[in-house]
């Protein structure tokens, strides 16, 4: 259908020469109609479509029945915000650039052409991480323009080695309001209109995706770009496990040489005093790293396949396999700080587009399971949290009350709270001097308040394309040192604090959820190579309590109390003194009596790129 006048000429020719909207030269250029916009100029080129409208009294601030219209700048879509470019059948296209009067003219504002889709997404105006799915539709009166525009898109998202074709999928249906299989499904159709290959496992059990990613051989592995966990943390952690545990085989984290001895029988133990809570270890017991038996420690490598095995090599810290995480949890604190929102969708997109973002992952070594057991050393990984005492006994309690959902851990977080116990335990963690102040209990409240202010307002928050997460990093690398960078600090120093502890936590990431915006630690960084020891010492309620509505606020200063010790180190060690609770391990229950832990940085990638700031 053709239209008269300069208003709402249907422009029949496939492409024009006019001159590109943007620096780059084009690739292609034609007229359009955009759905819902009118006739426009539609330019490809390498970073993307732009367009703008034409032939509207909107494009030049042209005068239309005595009233001046005000031109519209021109609009655009990133390559990289494209997900898929589809051609649809013969349809109709809404135009909504005419001038009012004139608009009843077409016989209405519909015209029936061939068309094309491209999907991508726009930012929320009211949350900038969260990703909103977008289509727009071009209509032209010839099928061919179409298909070679189609075409001609594909070709160019087809070259983005990054983005994904084959993927593993884990659904949890009992994870968080048990919705796992009701997200799969809402996103599902991205994956397939993205032409992203998928199989997926509906789990059956508790630990079938760990048995499933453990006993894959690496020629299968590597027939996958990457695993999507649809669920939470601890099934999130599962995967981890099943992926790096066979995989994976590092030494054991460094400790104090007076670490590993047998427990007293009578669990009696001196208790330091408060002002003797972060004692330095006498010069003559401070040990170098005793990481691994090797003349050169720093250029030692890891070993990244499966033992014995003779199949295809997979290499751990390669960029092409990743691991994505879909919200379906009950905290979500993973993919709140990886995208920054607790959006199904939003993981979706970041999957499909191929984003990349490294993560510092844990290893925790549990040396004796109970005081009385023997030394038997065993081994587990951790992206996000663990936590002993307080977090351990939530856990526990909670276990009781699964029928209630995510409710069960505020009903199970009240209960051990107004329980109020407390744990003896020694707390070993190497002091390497990094840039970020430790709060111990030996400083005064009225002597830090500055110095917590200045700090806040230097704070730096991780994000998209973050310095910190960034600096001296070397992906390429396979030495030891590149995954342990703080450990060969000079001037590192093993320290020691002790006595009874409401809490112990340590904190790879900030740990941002729903019920705390800023989470345990607001300035924690995805991928620096640390972890933050966290040490609630026993103290009134009262006093606790105000700790906990400070995690609870946004801006709050929950480590901002004397019997709070906050410890940014690269491994630590643990050893229980009396009556004992458990750990949590990013959601998981795990018992230990004495136990090391080291951070790995940059470990596993994630299909993910940061929280947008």
């Amino acid at each position: 259908m053709e239209g008269e006048g300069n208003d709402c000429a249907f422009m029949g020719e496939d492409s024009h020469p006019g001159a590109p909207l943007h620096g780059n030269s084009s690739i292609l250029s034609s007229t359009f109609f955009l759905d819902h916009v009118g006739e426009v100029s539609l330019v490809f080129n390498s970073d993307g479509l732009f367009w703008e409208p034409i032939n509207s009294p909107n494009a030049d601030g042209s005068i239309c029945f005595g009233i001046k219209s005000r031109s519209k700048a021109a609009s655009e879509i990133k390559l990289s915000d494209i997900y898929a470019v589809e051609l649809s059948h013969h349809g109709p296209i809404h135009i909504t650039n005419l001038p009012h009067a004139t608009e009843h003219l077409l016989f209405g504002n519909d015209i029936k052409l061939y068309r094309f889709m491209v999907y991508g997404f726009i930012r929320s105006k009211n949350q900038l991480s969260q990703w909103i799915p977008t289509t727009y539709t071009f209509g032209h009166k010839d099928f061919r323009v179409c298909e070679m525009w189609v075409n001609k898109l594909n070709v160019f998202l087809d070259r983005d080695v990054g983005r994904p074709r084959n993927l593993l999928v884990f659904v949890n249906p009992k994870s968080g309001k048990r919705n796992g299989c009701k997200t799969w499904e809402a996103v599902g159709p991205i994956f397939s209109r993205a032409k992203v290959e998928t199989k997926v496992i509906v789990t059956k059990r508790a630990g079938q995706a760990l048995d499933v990613m453990s006993s894959m051989t690496n020629k299968e592995l590597n027939n996958y770009d990457g695993v999507v966990a649809v669920g939470g943390d601890g099934f999130f952690n599962e995967i981890l496990n099943g992926f790096l545990s066979p995989r994976f085989k590092a030494p054991n984290p460094p400790t104090p040489s007076d670490f590993v001895h047998p427990a007293d029988d009578n669990g009696d133990s001196s208790v330091l005093k408060e002002n003797e809570s972060a004692q330095e270890i006498p010069e003559q017991c401070e040990d170098k790293i005793p990481f691994i038996s090797s003349e050169d420690q720093s250029t030692a490598k890891a070993s990244y396949n499966i033992s014995g095995e003779t199949d295809d090599e997979f290499h751990i810290l390669n960029q092409r396999f990743r691991i994505g995480l879909i919200p379906a949890g009950s905290t979500d604190a993973i993919v709140m700080c990886t995208t920054g929102t607790r959006d199904a969708v939003t993981s979706a997109l970041h999957i499909v587009l191929g984003k990349r973002v490294r993560l510092d992952i844990a290893q925790i070594v549990r040396w004796k399971a109970t005081p009385r057991s023997e030394i038997q050393p065993y081994m587990r990984y951790t992206a996000s949290f663990a936590g002993y005492g307080f977090y351990g006994d939530v856990i526990t309690e909670s276990e009781n009350y699964r029928w209630m959902g995510p409710k069960r851990y505020d009903y199970a977080g009240t209960m051990v709270f107004l329980k109020h116990r407390s744990y003896e335990a020694e707390i070993a963690y190497l002091d390497v001097g990094s840039d970020e102040p430790n709060l111990t209990s030996k400083r005064r409240h009225e002597d830090n308040m500055s110095e917590l202010n200045t700090r806040k307002s230097e704070r730096r928050v991780c994000c998209v394309d973050c310095k910190i997460c960034n600096e001296n990093s070397d992906p390429t690398s396979t030495g030891i040192s590149s995954l342990t960078p703080h450990l060969y600090s000079e001037g590192g120093k093993w320290k020691k604090s002790k006595g009874r502890f409401l809490s112990v936590g340590a904190a790879l990431i900030s740990c941002r959820n729903d019920k705390a915006p800023d989470g345990l630690v607001v300035d924690a960084h995805l991928s620096d190579g640390f972890l933050h020891l966290i040490l609630i010492r026993e103290c009134p309620h009262a006093s606790y309590l105000r700790h906990l509505i400070q995690l609870t606020k946004s801006g709050g200063s929950p480590l901002n109390f004397q019997f709070v010790e906050h410890h940014k180190t690269p491994t630590f060690t643990f050893t229980s003194m009396g009556k004992e609770s458990v750990w949590n391990l990013d959601g998981e229950i795990f018992e230990a009596h004495q136990l090391s832990a080291q951070v790995f940085r940059g470990l596993v990638c994630l299909f993910a790129s940061g929280p947008q700031v």
